[in-house]
């Protein structure tokens, strides 16, 4: 499972947990405690009301006597936002006092009438012979109810909640992010101290996961390359050390004076030409491989002529593939006009590689055949043979560099390793890609596409 989506899922997990517990514990205790503040809020508007009603009795008329005014004032409560009004039998406002709560109110800057909501109203009527009425009004606002206990509790429900919920994702997320991190950080530290074999106990399957994954693939390419180059240095050693041998067993000889016949002389002159040839092209292949693992190797691209370009190299091996005692076909089903446009010498390289695998890996009496097919966009070269054919876990690995199906360190049978990862190099520098079919026993067809330019 992905991280993204155990974030999801715990999300949910919360905030339903959450719900239910709100549910099943917290929603009866609130509303049971908004319902005893209603309720008190109603009983102290009623009281405060019956003051009103049970003082006016008290009062003379049209509360001409300052005594029994302020004894009525002194009977509400100044805590309470409250206006009362006395009018007269025609509905004249003859008496008007605001509560001390709801003057404070009106008199604060950020404060207005619309903000208050009545809640409440009490109606005396007056009996004669001094008619009129009067009223209390009871009011409230967003902080009064906000005040209340009931409504305390509430928030703090709402704000606990989105706290304890934001407290556990991000535990879970930091657990989830450290514990990969620090699992990296070991195996990081193993393969800097310059161990390979390295194991993880992180077992999931999210992106952490998959980047372990990839992380030891890379490390088992790592050790893989390094055991190839041990190899290749090895191979290396080893092929340079038996033609200089020869050369110097020859030269030795020829240097004693022992041998005057002139012929035999250049028969064995002729040998350690031979064998200086060997080391010059061990040391292309070394050399060019250098090359092409730097970015700024530039190709020299020319206009090549595809059936003029593949004729000339299928006539140099005519000679070679016949001296192998192998068959030797082609089919070139491109145009007679068609061009690509690439880097000639390098091409080559590339398909003379393929044809010297063809003949090395070849069976007696086997075949080799160079196909040339113009395709959508592109070319596609292929070269193809029946011979001993590549085994299915050797087949992922052979153009990794240093990489040689054949162990042996005959130099006829694999070379250096590094003729595969030069021509997909190659290959891809020219926008193409190389790739390989191939059945132990059966046989090889290696392809590559070349972007092709027609006129």
């Amino acid at each position: 499972m992905s991280l993204r989506n155990k974030l999801f899922l715990s999300f949910i997990a919360l905030i339903t947990l959450n719900i239910l517990l709100f549910k099943f514990v917290f929603q009866d205790i609130i509303i049971e405690q908004l319902k005893d503040d209603r309720h008190n809020q109603y009983q102290a508007e009623k009281d405060a009301a019956e003051k009103v009603r049970l003082n006016q009795l008290l009062l003379s008329g049209n509360f001409r006597d300052p005594i029994e005014r302020q004894e009525l004032e002194r009977q509400l409560p100044e805590d309470v936002m409250y206006r009362m009004v006395v009018t007269d039998a025609n509905g004249n406002t003859i008496y008007h006092r605001p509560s001390h709560a709801y003057s404070l109110k009106l008199s604060l800057p950020s404060s207005t009438k619309s903000d208050l909501k009545v809640v409440a109203e009490y109606h005396f009527q007056q009996e004669p012979p001094r008619e009129g009425e009067i009223v209390v009004y009871f009011y409230t606002d967003e902080y009064d109810m906000m005040a209340t206990k009931g409504v305390s509790m509430m928030l703090w429900f709402i704000y606990g909640s989105l706290v304890l919920v934001g407290l556990l994702l991000l535990a879970l997320f930091v657990r989830w992010i450290l514990r990969p991190v620090n699992e990296l950080a070991r195996v990081t530290q193993e393969i800097r101290e310059g161990k390979r074999l390295v194991t993880f106990t992180y077992r999931s399957h999210d992106e952490f996961g998959q980047l372990f994954r990839y992380f030891g693939d890379m490390v088992d390419e790592l050790r893989f390359s390094e055991e190839r180059q041990s190899e290749m240095i090895a191979s290396i050693a080893h092929d340079f050390r038996t033609p200089l041998t020869t050369i110097k067993g020859y030269a030795s000889y020829i240097g004693s004076g022992r041998v005057t016949d002139l012929a035999r002389i250049q028969k064995q002159m002729g040998k350690i030409e031979v064998k200086v040839n060997d080391l010059e092209k061990l040391l292309d292949e070394l050399q060019d491989f250098t090359m092409h693992n730097t970015e700024e190797v530039r190709l020299n691209i020319s206009r090549i002529h595809v059936k003029g370009f593949l004729k000339g190299i299928i006539e140099d091996y005519l000679a070679r593939v016949k001296e192998a005692g192998l068959a030797f076909q082609w089919k070139l089903r491109v145009s007679n006009e068609l061009h690509i446009e690439a880097d000639e010498t390098k091409l080559r390289r590339v398909m003379e590689n393929l044809l010297n695998n063809a003949i090395y890996y070849n069976k007696p009496d086997g075949s080799i055949l160079v196909t040339c097919d113009q395709r959508e966009g592109h070319v596609l070269f292929s070269v193809i043979d029946k011979g001993e054919g590549i085994a299915a876990e050797d087949l992922p690995k052979i153009f990794n560099k240093f990489y040689r199906a054949e162990k042996s360190r005959n130099r006829n049978n694999g070379g250096t390793g590094l003729g595969l990862t030069i021509c997909q190099s190659i290959v891809r520098r020219h926008g193409g890609e190389l790739t390989v079919i191939s059945e132990q026993g059966i046989g090889s067809s290696f392809s590559f596409t070349i972007p092709f330019y027609h006129r």
